[in-house]
């Protein structure tokens, strides 16, 4: 089945499929998508083929929701199917189309509400329904949350996952109601164009990621850290209920020391300043996190600044990933934790600290640092570099 759909769609893919040198051109000018986000060459190709495109402040913005009438148009700018305003709608089009060839039904969206976000579920039926998939059934969903599926579309769900089309979050759920965002909405229709197998050997696992093997400017790792079982002496961290709990017991920094007797103010409330953030960060502090932590990997200080430098990745139950400044010295000592996008949704066997900074004779030259994870699937994906 999943070559046959490729078949299908392989015609109207096929300009995404001549242009990707123009594709990656086109999303290297999107700030937020860089080579080793998961979702990067299929973002490419949609937007060179002109399915998808980004936003005038030059974003793509993979995280935002997807509507309705925004999915369809998608599916239908790739089907080669006509699109326009009607109806007093821009989308007017191609969603008199969806309904009326069954893509949804007023039961899914009333035509007054296909502004609103789609699920995964309903994404399903949309893309099955448009690509005239066989249905399927629940013997064909393996996700641990099919129970949770509408019982009107697990025929879709099925025959999505009979196809090879659908991939679920690394607990093994599917998140039927979960809203769809941009980057998935883009991947899942570009995969469903990508001919099953291809030219790998017998026994050879097809894998969508890379392994990186070198830094994304071509700059070997002189380093590489298996996190987990590491533990930064600088600091620690303690897990208490799903809360997590740090503790700096080395702290220096910056080189240049304010002097807090100088005759200058400003060197003077510098001094303050910096003393009061010392003693901030040198007491237990909670990591202000949205979801119960789930694992804690520590960073090791790539700087000569012990305490300054303490990071950690940190995922919480609800499947994401943060990396978190366990210091927080930009925001009076409150640890900041910032999502790494790029894990969203995948299986994460293991995480590894890279590193290009290497010694030269008896000089230290300071490179990168960046964070990849392996995922289950043998490949590897870039979740961080520093700035």
């Amino acid at each position: 089945m999943k070559k046959l759909l490729s078949a299908a769609m392989a015609a109207v893919l096929a300009l995404s499929l001549a242009v990707s040198a123009a594709a990656e051109d086109a999303a290297v000018g999107f700030s937020d998508v860089q080579s080793g986000d998961w979702y990067y060459e299929e973002v490419n190709e949609m937007v060179a083929a002109g399915y998808i495109t980004g936003y005038e402040d030059g974003t793509f913005q993979p995280d935002r929701d997807v509507s309705i009438a925004e999915f369809v148009t998608i599916v239908a700018r790739c089907l080669g199917l006509e699109t326009g305003e009607e109806y007093g709608h821009w989308a007017g089009v191609q969603m008199g189309r969806a309904y009326d060839e069954g893509w949804l039904s007023e039961e899914d969206a009333a035509w007054t509400e296909f502004n609103t976000p789609v699920t995964r579920e309903l994404a399903s039926k949309i893309l099955a329904s448009a690509l005239g998939l066989e249905a399927g059934s629940g013997e064909d969903i393996a996700f641990s949350d099919l129970q949770s599926i509408g019982e009107g579309y697990v025929p879709y769900v099925g025959a999505m996952c009979a196809a090879g089309l659908l991939s679920g979050f690394e607990d093994g759920t599917f998140r039927p109601q979960s809203v769809l965002t941009r980057a998935q909405a883009a991947t899942l229709i570009y995969r469903a164009a990508q001919p099953e197998g291809g030219d790998e050997a017998p026994g050879e696992q097809n894998s969508a990621y890379n392994v990186i093997e070198t830094a994304p400017d071509g700059t070997p790792f002189s380093s590489s850290t298996r996190l987990g079982d590491y533990d930064n002496g600088n600091f620690s961290i303690a897990v208490e209920n799903g809360v997590a709990t740090v503790t700096v017991t080395h702290v220096e920094l910056w080189t240049d020391m304010a002097d807090p007797d100088s005759p200058n103010e400003e060197e003077r409330n510098e001094a303050l300043r910096r003393q009061q953030i010392t003693e901030a960060i040198s007491q237990p502090r909670r990591i202000p996190l949205q979801s119960a932590v789930k694992e804690v990997y520590e960073l090791p200080s790539s700087t000569w600044f012990p305490g300054a430098d303490a990071n950690a990745v940190i995922s919480t139950t609800d499947g994401k990933w943060y990396y978190v400044d366990l210091c927080g010295t930009g925001n009076d000592g409150i640890p900041e934790a910032t999502e790494l996008t790029a894990l969203s949704g995948l299986e994460v066997e293991a995480l590894d600290f890279r590193t290009t900074s290497h010694t030269s004779g008896t000089t230290l030259v300071v490179g990168a640092d960046y964070i990849v994870a392996v995922l289950a699937d043998g490949g590897e994906v870039l979740a961080w570099q520093s700035n």
